[in-house]
């Protein structure tokens, strides 16, 4: 199963720990032993219909061939040729519930809106908006999209600042205050000293870099608390720019996987979002950020909390890691073995005051180039 993904794969949009493919098998000889699908939330294996069933289902035309299974990861995505064309398959592991009603819906929002994105497929008898239940799981269907390894290299910033303004004003929140999810996904002082206290007892190699960094990590808890009552530009939003859901096509970036959406502040997640594609080095986030600015986008109420999306997600995933060093909690399949992830809640502590200032310091005219 550790094979690379094939180049001309329309959407990279799975996320992390998804099985990418480079030859055309079936489901079945990609993995050996399931012959009707893979064990999910749903209880159970899940069944994979005949490529003919999905392509009456959605009205694609005749089937040409076999699903192509292409990743695996939160969901199921197949290629499918039918005689009108070929097109992406995306199957879930889960059952469909308020969220993806929600997010359909302002994915057909942002669609209108003109934002660079695949257009669904409509079943012939839809039952949740573009989402249909075959046998036991949902899927949705697109047109595939070919990734054009020639534009690899090109600079998104342009791009990706116009499109992060135009998915911002598709649907204002007006409300003020960031919502619930940032105050969660921190844990509260008293945890962390709990942590340090069991870290300290069971000697742990980490336990002093913890103790010194403890003041750090509850100043990040502490603002977001702040901020979390100030945040003035609350938007419904894709909720996942990353890298890996831009597909470059021979047309131009498309922006793509919009099962994540949720509410946020503009700016905060331009912020983080600019971080991500800058790859962390000021001058190429600063350019992200001149285009969202020029495009319409206000950055100005955040000051120095720009990038504050950054510094939770650091803490964030250390609080994860911690817990799981500790017992509390099983490893993400991401987190890797006992050893790496010790590896990395020691790199994290030993980063976390560099991140900060660096963080900091680029909050500075975020605009400039």
């Amino acid at each position: 199963m550790g094979v690379a993904l094939e180049s001309s794969v329309m959407f990279a949009f799975e996320h992390a720990g998804s099985v990418g493919r480079t030859d055309e098998t079936s489901l079945e000889q990609l993995l050996p032993g399931i012959d009707s699908g893979g064990k999910s939330d749903l209880g159970g294996k899940l069944s994979i219909p005949a490529p003919e069933e999905i392509a009456h289902a959605f009205g694609l035309g005749a089937a040409d061939g076999q699903l192509v299974h292409v990743r695996r990861g939160d969901s199921d995505a197949w290629r499918l040729r039918t005689s009108s064309g070929s097109y992406f398959v995306k199957g879930y592991l889960q059952d469909l519930g308020e969220q993806q009603t929600v997010a359909m819906a302002f994915e057909r929002r942002a669609l209108a809106a003109g934002v660079d994105m695949p257009s669904p497929i409509t079943p012939v008898e839809p039952a949740l908006g573009w989402a249909i239940r075959l046998a036991d799981r949902w899927f949705r269907t697109y047109r595939w999209i070919e990734h054009d390894p020639s534009h690899a290299a090109l600079d998104l910033s342009p791009w990706l600042g116009r499109t992060m303004l135009r998915v911002h004003q598709v649907e204002p929140i007006g409300q003020l205050g960031l919502p619930e999810w940032w105050r969660a996904a921190v844990p509260p002082a008293e945890v962390w000293k709990g942590w340090l206290a069991t870290a300290r007892e069971r000697d742990v190699a980490w336990a002093g870099l913890l103790k010194d960094r403890l003041p750090a990590i509850l100043a990040v808890g502490d603002r977001i608390a702040e901020v979390s009552e100030i945040a003035p530009d609350v938007v419904r939003t894709h909720g996942d720019f990353k890298d890996h859901n831009i597909v470059r096509s021979t047309s131009g970036p498309v922006l793509v996987d919009w099962d994540s959406v949720r509410t946020d502040s503009a700016a905060l997640e331009a912020g983080r979002a600019a971080y991500l594609f800058g790859g962390g080095e000021t001058l190429q986030v600063r350019r992200i950020l001149a285009a969202y600015v020029a495009a319409g986008g206000e950055l100005g109420w955040a000051g120095a909390d720009l990038f504050l999306g950054v510094a939770r997600h650091h803490v964030q995933v250390l609080g994860e890691q911690i817990r799981v060093s500790l017992g509390e909690s099983a490893p993400a399949r991401w987190m890797g073995d006992r050893a790496t992830i010790e590896t990395f809640i020691s790199a994290r502590l030993s980063d976390l005051p560099g991140t900060i200032d660096r963080l900091r310091y680029m909050a500075r005219e975020p605009s400039s180039e």
